[in-house]
């Protein structure tokens, strides 16, 4: 069985290749795993996603962003057996869509909190500070 860091990183290898199939989240992502990001410079009210709309939110990502990478600056392990991660991640605009740019650098500060059961991921958190370079 993955340590709850493997089972973040391995997660966080996916997100940056933009993997949208759901079979490769299996040893990663709980069934009923429900990701929550609150308000952010994208999204004004809180958005809850399934597995379903992980994906989908992935897909629209790779539509519109490339080169993505996500850069953690700490983790902890906590306690509780959650991991808190604290990073920054960056992407390049493919095409103008909304505030966006062909060209332009997106970067968002986060800070991300996972909770596991079954050893896997069950509940994330997000809190995203996006800019805009």
């Amino acid at each position: 069985m993955s340590t709850p860091l493997a089972v973040v990183q391995e997660y966080f290898a996916l997100v940056d290749a933009f993997e949208t199939k759901a079979a490769a989240y299996a040893a990663v992502l709980h069934p009923d795993v429900v990701q929550t990001e609150y308000p952010n410079g994208l999204y004004r009210t809180t958005q809850t996603r399934s597995l379903t709309g992980i994906l989908d939110n992935l897909r629209l990502g790779r539509e519109l962003l490339e080169q993505p990478h996500f850069e953690v600056h700490h983790t902890r392990l906590c306690d509780d057996g959650s991991v808190h991660v604290e990073g920054q991640w960056q992407a390049t605009a493919t095409s103008d869509a909304g505030p966006l740019l062909r060209g332009q650098r997106v970067s968002a500060h986060l800070c991300l909190i996972f909770e596991f059961k079954d050893g896997l991921i069950f509940r994330q958190r997000r809190y995203p500070c996006y800019e805009i370079l």
